[in-house]
């Protein structure tokens, strides 16, 4: 009999992602993030979204792995921890449409602003979970510039001075 909900043997490239980002002229980020697992790019009008997904991801992949699980009160950890949880499924589900992008964006930004966007794109490859960071490296493709990061703060540094380059 074979089970279903078992993790694959996952790799560290395996987990690799591509985030397509624009900043506005007023430091608003947002844009797609892909990787193997997903049918198709999520949509993100905030960084926060962003590795909010990436860290779903990293938990039901079961790569790389927490250090320690963090204490929740919306019930996704334990569904990860069940293995109940479709990602192509909640990717659809989180993701914003096109035209909800469009919206927020409008939302928040001038047609000026639209007109001074900046995008770069970058590789994002996380090796580690530990002490609730994110150790890896982040490839912005460019440049050809390959950077590694010990946090999440240095990882957006990192972004954020791509962006303003």
């Amino acid at each position: 009999m074979v089970q279903e909900n078992v993790h694959k043997h996952v790799t560290a490239m395996d987990m690799k992602m591509t985030a397509k980002i624009k900043k506005t002229k007023y430091g608003h980020l947002h844009g797609e993030l892909s990787c193997k697992f997903f049918d198709e790019p999520f949509l993100f009008s905030n960084i926060m979204n962003m590795i909010e997904m990436m860290e779903i991801t990293f938990d039901t992949k079961g790569f790389p792995e927490r250090q320690y699980l963090p204490r929740a009160f919306n019930g996704t950890i334990e569904r990860i921890r069940k293995n109940q949880i479709d990602l192509p499924t909640l990717v659809k589900e989180r993701s914003l449409t096109h035209e909800q992008t469009l919206l927020d964006n409008s939302a928040n930004i001038t047609s000026g602003e639209k007109q001074k966007e900046k995008e770069c794109t970058f590789e994002i490859l996380v090796r580690f979970r530990h002490n609730a960071e994110w150790q890896g490296s982040v490839n912005w493709l460019e440049q050809g510039k390959n950077l590694g990061f010990s946090s999440i703060v240095e990882l957006m540094k990192h972004i954020d001075n791509a962006l303003m380059e």
